[in-house]
């Protein structure tokens, strides 16, 4: 099992497949640090394929790139979190306006390199992996310590170095909580649905979560968005009316008795998350916290949703609070004065 330097950065990257199952399916790991080459873990060998303990104890910055879903499968396969972060996607937002950067994008910046993309889309679970499937995934995590360098002084230049690691310490908390239920608004196609639509709408809803994560099927295996709004959009009333729109051997039948349950039980589906709604004087606040955002944004450098997206300063306006994030970290320095004039 492959040691890592504990003085340096350890770049870390990971092809994984999401289309065929409910979760994704972690196919292949790679690491690399400065000045190294990269190794590549097959974690199809096994448990121990993959030096997770070495990972995800040490003790200097993993780096990654967009690693929010690389995150979930370290969380999901080798059971926590790395102990400090370095995304470089987050790192370049700091020190651009481009809120999110592809990795190709990146490298070309940095390194003047254009990246062969051609092995993305290609089959990562079939074994055994072509020569230049590997490469590809070799030169991901290189390409990574060659850049890191360049990224860190561009963000040391701008005194932003405690920005980036404020940032990084957010998207590893966020990685420890609970999934966002899947609620009938979060289909494809909900603004279709009226007021009388959604009981359905949510109880099939319901029904293909619960099959999809027992059975480790994509939802659309089970039952597509479009399918399933078509049905709700029938309103059956009762168990036996959805039968009229369901073939005896369609795969949901297999939660009959939890359809059972929710159709009797008649509860009302969750109301769907709103904008709050403003006074007329909040409104004029409002826009012109938008404005200041916005012009303070392009003296830094950043997209303004960086700083703050229009919906958290819809909310704060509409709900003032001394423990909102925008007036602590990096973010107070220029949004305080502003921001607790509405306290």
């Amino acid at each position: 099992m492959e040691d890592f330097d504990p003085h340096h950065i350890l770049c870390y990257d990971s092809e994984f497949v999401r289309e065929h199952s409910y979760i994704p399916k972690l196919a292949l790991v790679q690491t690399c640090q400065p000045g190294g080459s990269a190794h590549l873990y097959d974690p199809l060998d096994g448990a121990n394929a993959v030096p997770w303990h070495n990972i995800l104890h040490h003790p200097a910055p993993v780096v990654l790139h967009a690693g929010a879903q690389d995150l979930e499968l370290m969380q999901l396969c080798g059971g926590a979190l790395p102990r400090t972060v370095r995304d470089t996607q987050i790192g370049f937002a700091l020190c651009s306006p481009y809120l999110a950067v592809s990795y190709a994008q990146l490298v070309e910046h940095f390194l003047g390199i254009s990246l062969d993309k051609s092995q993305t889309r290609s089959d990562w679970l079939a074994r055994p992996l072509n020569a230049e499937q590997r490469a590809y995934a070799a030169a991901d995590v290189e390409l990574l310590t060659r850049l890191y360098p360049y990224l860190v002084a561009e963000l040391r230049r701008l005194n932003r170095l405690d920005w980036w690691a404020e940032e990084n310490a957010v998207l590893l908390a966020r990685q420890t909580r609970p999934r966002e239920p899947w609620h009938w608004y979060r289909l494809q196609g909900a603004p279709q649905l009226c007021a009388g639509d959604r009981r359905v709408a949510q109880i099939l809803t319901e029904a293909r979560e619960r099959l999809a994560a027992a059975q480790d099927l994509p939802r659309r295996a089970i039952m597509s968005d479009r399918q399933l709004i078509a049905i709700a959009q029938k309103q059956p009333p009762t168990l036996e009316a959805l039968a009229e729109y369901l073939s005896a051997n369609h795969p949901l039948w297999q939660e009959l008795p939890y359809l059972s349950e929710r159709f009797a039980a008649d509860t009302p589906p969750p109301a769907q998350p709103s904008s709050p709604r403003l006074s007329h004087t909040r409104r004029q606040q409002y826009e012109k916290l938008c404005r200041y955002v916005a012009d303070t944004a392009i003296d830094l450098g950043i997209h303004p949703d960086l700083l703050a997206t229009v919906r958290t300063l819809k909310h704060y306006c509409a709900n003032p609070s001394a423990d909102n994030p925008l007036l602590h970290g990096w973010r107070a320095a220029y949004l305080r004065e502003e921001l607790q004039k509405l306290l």
